[in-house]
């Protein structure tokens, strides 16, 4: 038996389906799914599901048909898009972690140890931050962003995110430098052809070409993400999570690089 959620569990769980996930004419589908009665109170979507499943778990005096509802709602079988599931458990979850209840990627519930604050919630709902796109996310991404990432700061959180791979290079080269200037500085090869650094034997043609790519990728990094945000004022440009996931790819696939590379001694 799964133990009646508090009010406010019920009432944000009904906000997010309402709001988020379900029309009017899905919210009956899934209340006849479910085996729940419209109390018929409420004019808008949230209230409609609020009072129908107070009703219900004041009925039950417990919350196995509310629980029922939702697992329901949060199937993959209902989603065309794994992102447009992820993004709908994990709202879900940062509630119901609250009940010490989590749903897992194949929909299913289960018990685990219940959330106490805010940041906890978001931050143990937001698995996300694991896996993107089947790459795990870098460890050292992960610092420079979390704080702006939990706070749905999305605007901020690229920018932390580009400062992760400049940090690396200065940390790797010695230099003190920042964006193009610094790529160049660590990996232009220059007429000697003696890169600080360098994550091949530069040995052959395509040791040279692999290198020179990486340089004009990383400082394509740059120009692309972090660039445009350092000088576009927050209030012009509608970022999303769906554009720091990308950055958050890039960063990764860059750092994983980093973490190969060596100082050559040439410089």
């Amino acid at each position: 038996m799964t133990n009646s959620f508090d009010q406010n569990t019920l009432r944000s769980l009904s906000k997010i389906i309402g709001e988020q996930i379900l029309t009017h004419k899905q919210i009956n589908e899934q209340f006849q799914n479910s085996g729940l009665v419209d109390t018929g109170e409420g004019t808008n979507k949230p209230d409609r599901i609020y009072h129908t499943l107070t009703a219900r778990q004041k009925q039950d005096k417990c919350a196995n048909n509310v629980l029922g509802f939702v697992i329901k709602i949060i199937n993959p079988k209902r989603y065309d898009s794994e992102e447009e599931f992820e993004r709908h458990r994990t709202a879900i979850n940062e509630k119901l972690l609250y009940e010490g209840i989590e749903i897992d990627k194949t929909g299913q519930p289960k018990i685990v140890d219940k959330a106490k604050t805010i940041s906890e919630a978001k931050r143990r709902s937001m698995r996300v931050k694991e896996r993107v796109h089947g790459i795990g996310i870098h460890l050292d991404i992960l610092p420079y962003c979390e704080s702006e990432w939990l706070n749905e700061n999305y605007f901020h959180a690229i920018l932390e995110i580009t400062k992760s791979v400049a940090e690396k290079l200065r940390q790797k080269s010695g230099y003190s430098s920042d964006g193009a200037e610094l790529v160049d500085e660590c990996f232009g090869l220059g007429k000697d052809k003696k890169p600080m650094l360098a994550f091949n034997t530069l040995q052959s043609d395509s040791d040279e070409s692999e290198h020179k790519g990486f340089g004009n990728f990383v400082k394509g990094f740059f120009s692309m993400y972090r660039n445009p945000k350092a000088h576009d004022p927050k209030i012009l440009e509608d970022t999303q999570l769906t554009e720091m996931t990308e950055v958050l790819v890039v960063a990764t696939i860059i750092q994983n690089k980093l973490d190969k590379t060596f100082k050559t001694g040439l410089k």
